[in-house]
């Protein structure tokens, strides 16, 4: 890997951990605060789990990333790296939905308590939280993913996503 490229992969690791590992590890708390204040309003019975289960699956796979995905980029790559980033990717995929299938049962919650200001609280924050989820899978997806992997590999993520103004945001 030229010195180049070495830094290149160095400033998107390091504002991937800076901006978004950090951001949703002080982001999950505050908001497992407002599910639980939801839920003692008798909206909805099940919110803190099903934010927990993503806010665990979202840790496991920082915690992938941060321990063998960029120490491995980090030292140019290995024959494996493309096996770990598909594996990667593939998890990106559930983790949108998983928030996607919750950001719909709110949907349906608001119909019913449209002026329960927590639940309106809830929504925001898990608004904020999904979009930088977003951008935090673009900005690996599409800028640091195809450093590492060929772009005819299967379900590459440059195909399956489409190019996103939004990642190269700091």
């Amino acid at each position: 890997m030229s010195p180049e490229a070495s830094r290149q992969v160095g400033a998107l690791i390091d504002r991937i951990q800076t901006r978004f590992h950090e951001g949703h590890r002080q982001a999950l708390p505050e908001l497992l605060a407002m599910a639980a204040k939801v839920e003692s309003r008798g909206i909805d019975d099940c919110l803190v789990d099903a934010l927990h289960a993503i806010g665990d699956a979202l840790e496991q796979h920082m915690f992938k990333e941060e321990m063998r995905l960029f120490p491995m980029m980090e030292q140019g790559g290995n024959t494996l790296i493309g096996l770990l980033i598909e594996d990667l990717h593939h998890e990106h995929v559930e983790h949108e939905k998983a928030m996607d299938d919750l950001r719909a049962r709110l949907c349906t919650l608001t119909e019913a308590h449209c002026t329960d200001l927590a639940l309106q609280q809830f929504i925001r924050g898990l608004d904020d939280l999904a979009s930088e989820l977003a951008l935090h899978i673009r900005a690996e997806d599409e800028e640091l993913f195809p450093l590492f992997a060929p772009p005819e590999w299967p379900d590459s993520p440059s195909t399956s996503n489409p190019p996103s103004p939004a990642t190269s945001t700091s």
